[in-house]
């Protein structure tokens, strides 16, 4: 199988160009080749544990070099969100290096907060820390989620994501959370408006089917999933995707 008309590639990283830290194995050289084609490309991740820049850091190990302008993530989406809204405070439930990405709009002591972010309290959030925000939300702050993933994948297995934490805190405060990243529409939204490409002309590619083939359904763009990460054994091509592939190594036969 082949895709026609691609003008633009909206890649995954977990799960898709590596997998608990390791590279899949041709994700470098699928890189290289659409480098090579000059073809556009955007990196849209979910990750919301770590900031762009380390993200560049952790793909150069990798051998992969990319720009933080090409990276896409929730953080970078929470900071233009709160850089656009004046006077927000925001009780971070989030790791350090987000929390410093976030650094002006952080709440001082004695403030009260206008926004809850939660983003990946995986990194060591105590009862305390989510005791404050549900409190903040009860208050009337706004609950900002950087994604809803149910789970995420390392390599001794499959763990709690955000989602789990983001429920939680909606349940009890009874509200509902804006969400900033995957499948909202908004946020590949704002790659392909990076790029000066249309929908139908984009390809994502990916390994989630509630957030990359949510995603790519929610902007009309096409996607290829690829059985690598959260898609393990299952069997993307029942899924509705316009395309499954073993891996991204195998993009450029894709689009060739």
């Amino acid at each position: 199988m082949t895709i026609a008309g691609v003008r633009a590639v909206l890649l995954d990283l977990d799960g898709t160009v590596y997998e608990g830290g390791r590279p899949v194995a041709g994700a470098a050289d699928a890189v290289a080749w659409l480098r090579a084609r000059s073809m556009p490309l955007r990196l849209t991740s979910n990750t919301d544990s770590v900031t762009p820049a380390e993200l560049v850091e952790r793909l150069a190990a990798m051998g992969i070099d990319v720009t933080e302008e090409e990276i896409l993530t929730p953080v970078v989406v929470a900071a233009r969100l709160f850089d656009s809204t004046p006077g927000c405070r925001v009780l971070a439930v989030a790791s350090a290096s987000v929390r410093q990405r976030l650094g002006p709009h952080l709440v001082a002591a004695g403030e009260t907060p206008t926004h809850v972010l939660v983003a990946d309290p995986s990194y060591g959030a105590a009862y305390a820390n989510l005791d404050a925000a549900f409190r903040a939300l009860r208050g009337g702050a706004e609950l900002v989620a950087t994604q809803v993933g149910r789970r995420m994948r390392r390599a001794d297995g499959e763990h709690l994501d955000t989602g789990g934490w983001v429920r939680m805190l909606e349940y009890a405060a009874e509200v509902d959370a804006r969400v900033l990243g995957k499948p909202a529409a908004d946020f590949l939204g704002a790659a392909l408006d990076s790029l000066g490409v249309a929908a139908g002309a984009a390809l994502v590619v990916g390994d989630d089917v509630e957030s990359d083939l949510a995603a790519a359904r929610a902007v009309g763009a096409r996607v290829a999933l690829v059985r690598t990460g959260k898609a393990g054994g299952d069997r993307p091509e029942a899924t509705g995707a316009d395309a499954a592939i073993d891996s991204v190594a195998d993009l450029a036969s894709l689009l060739a």
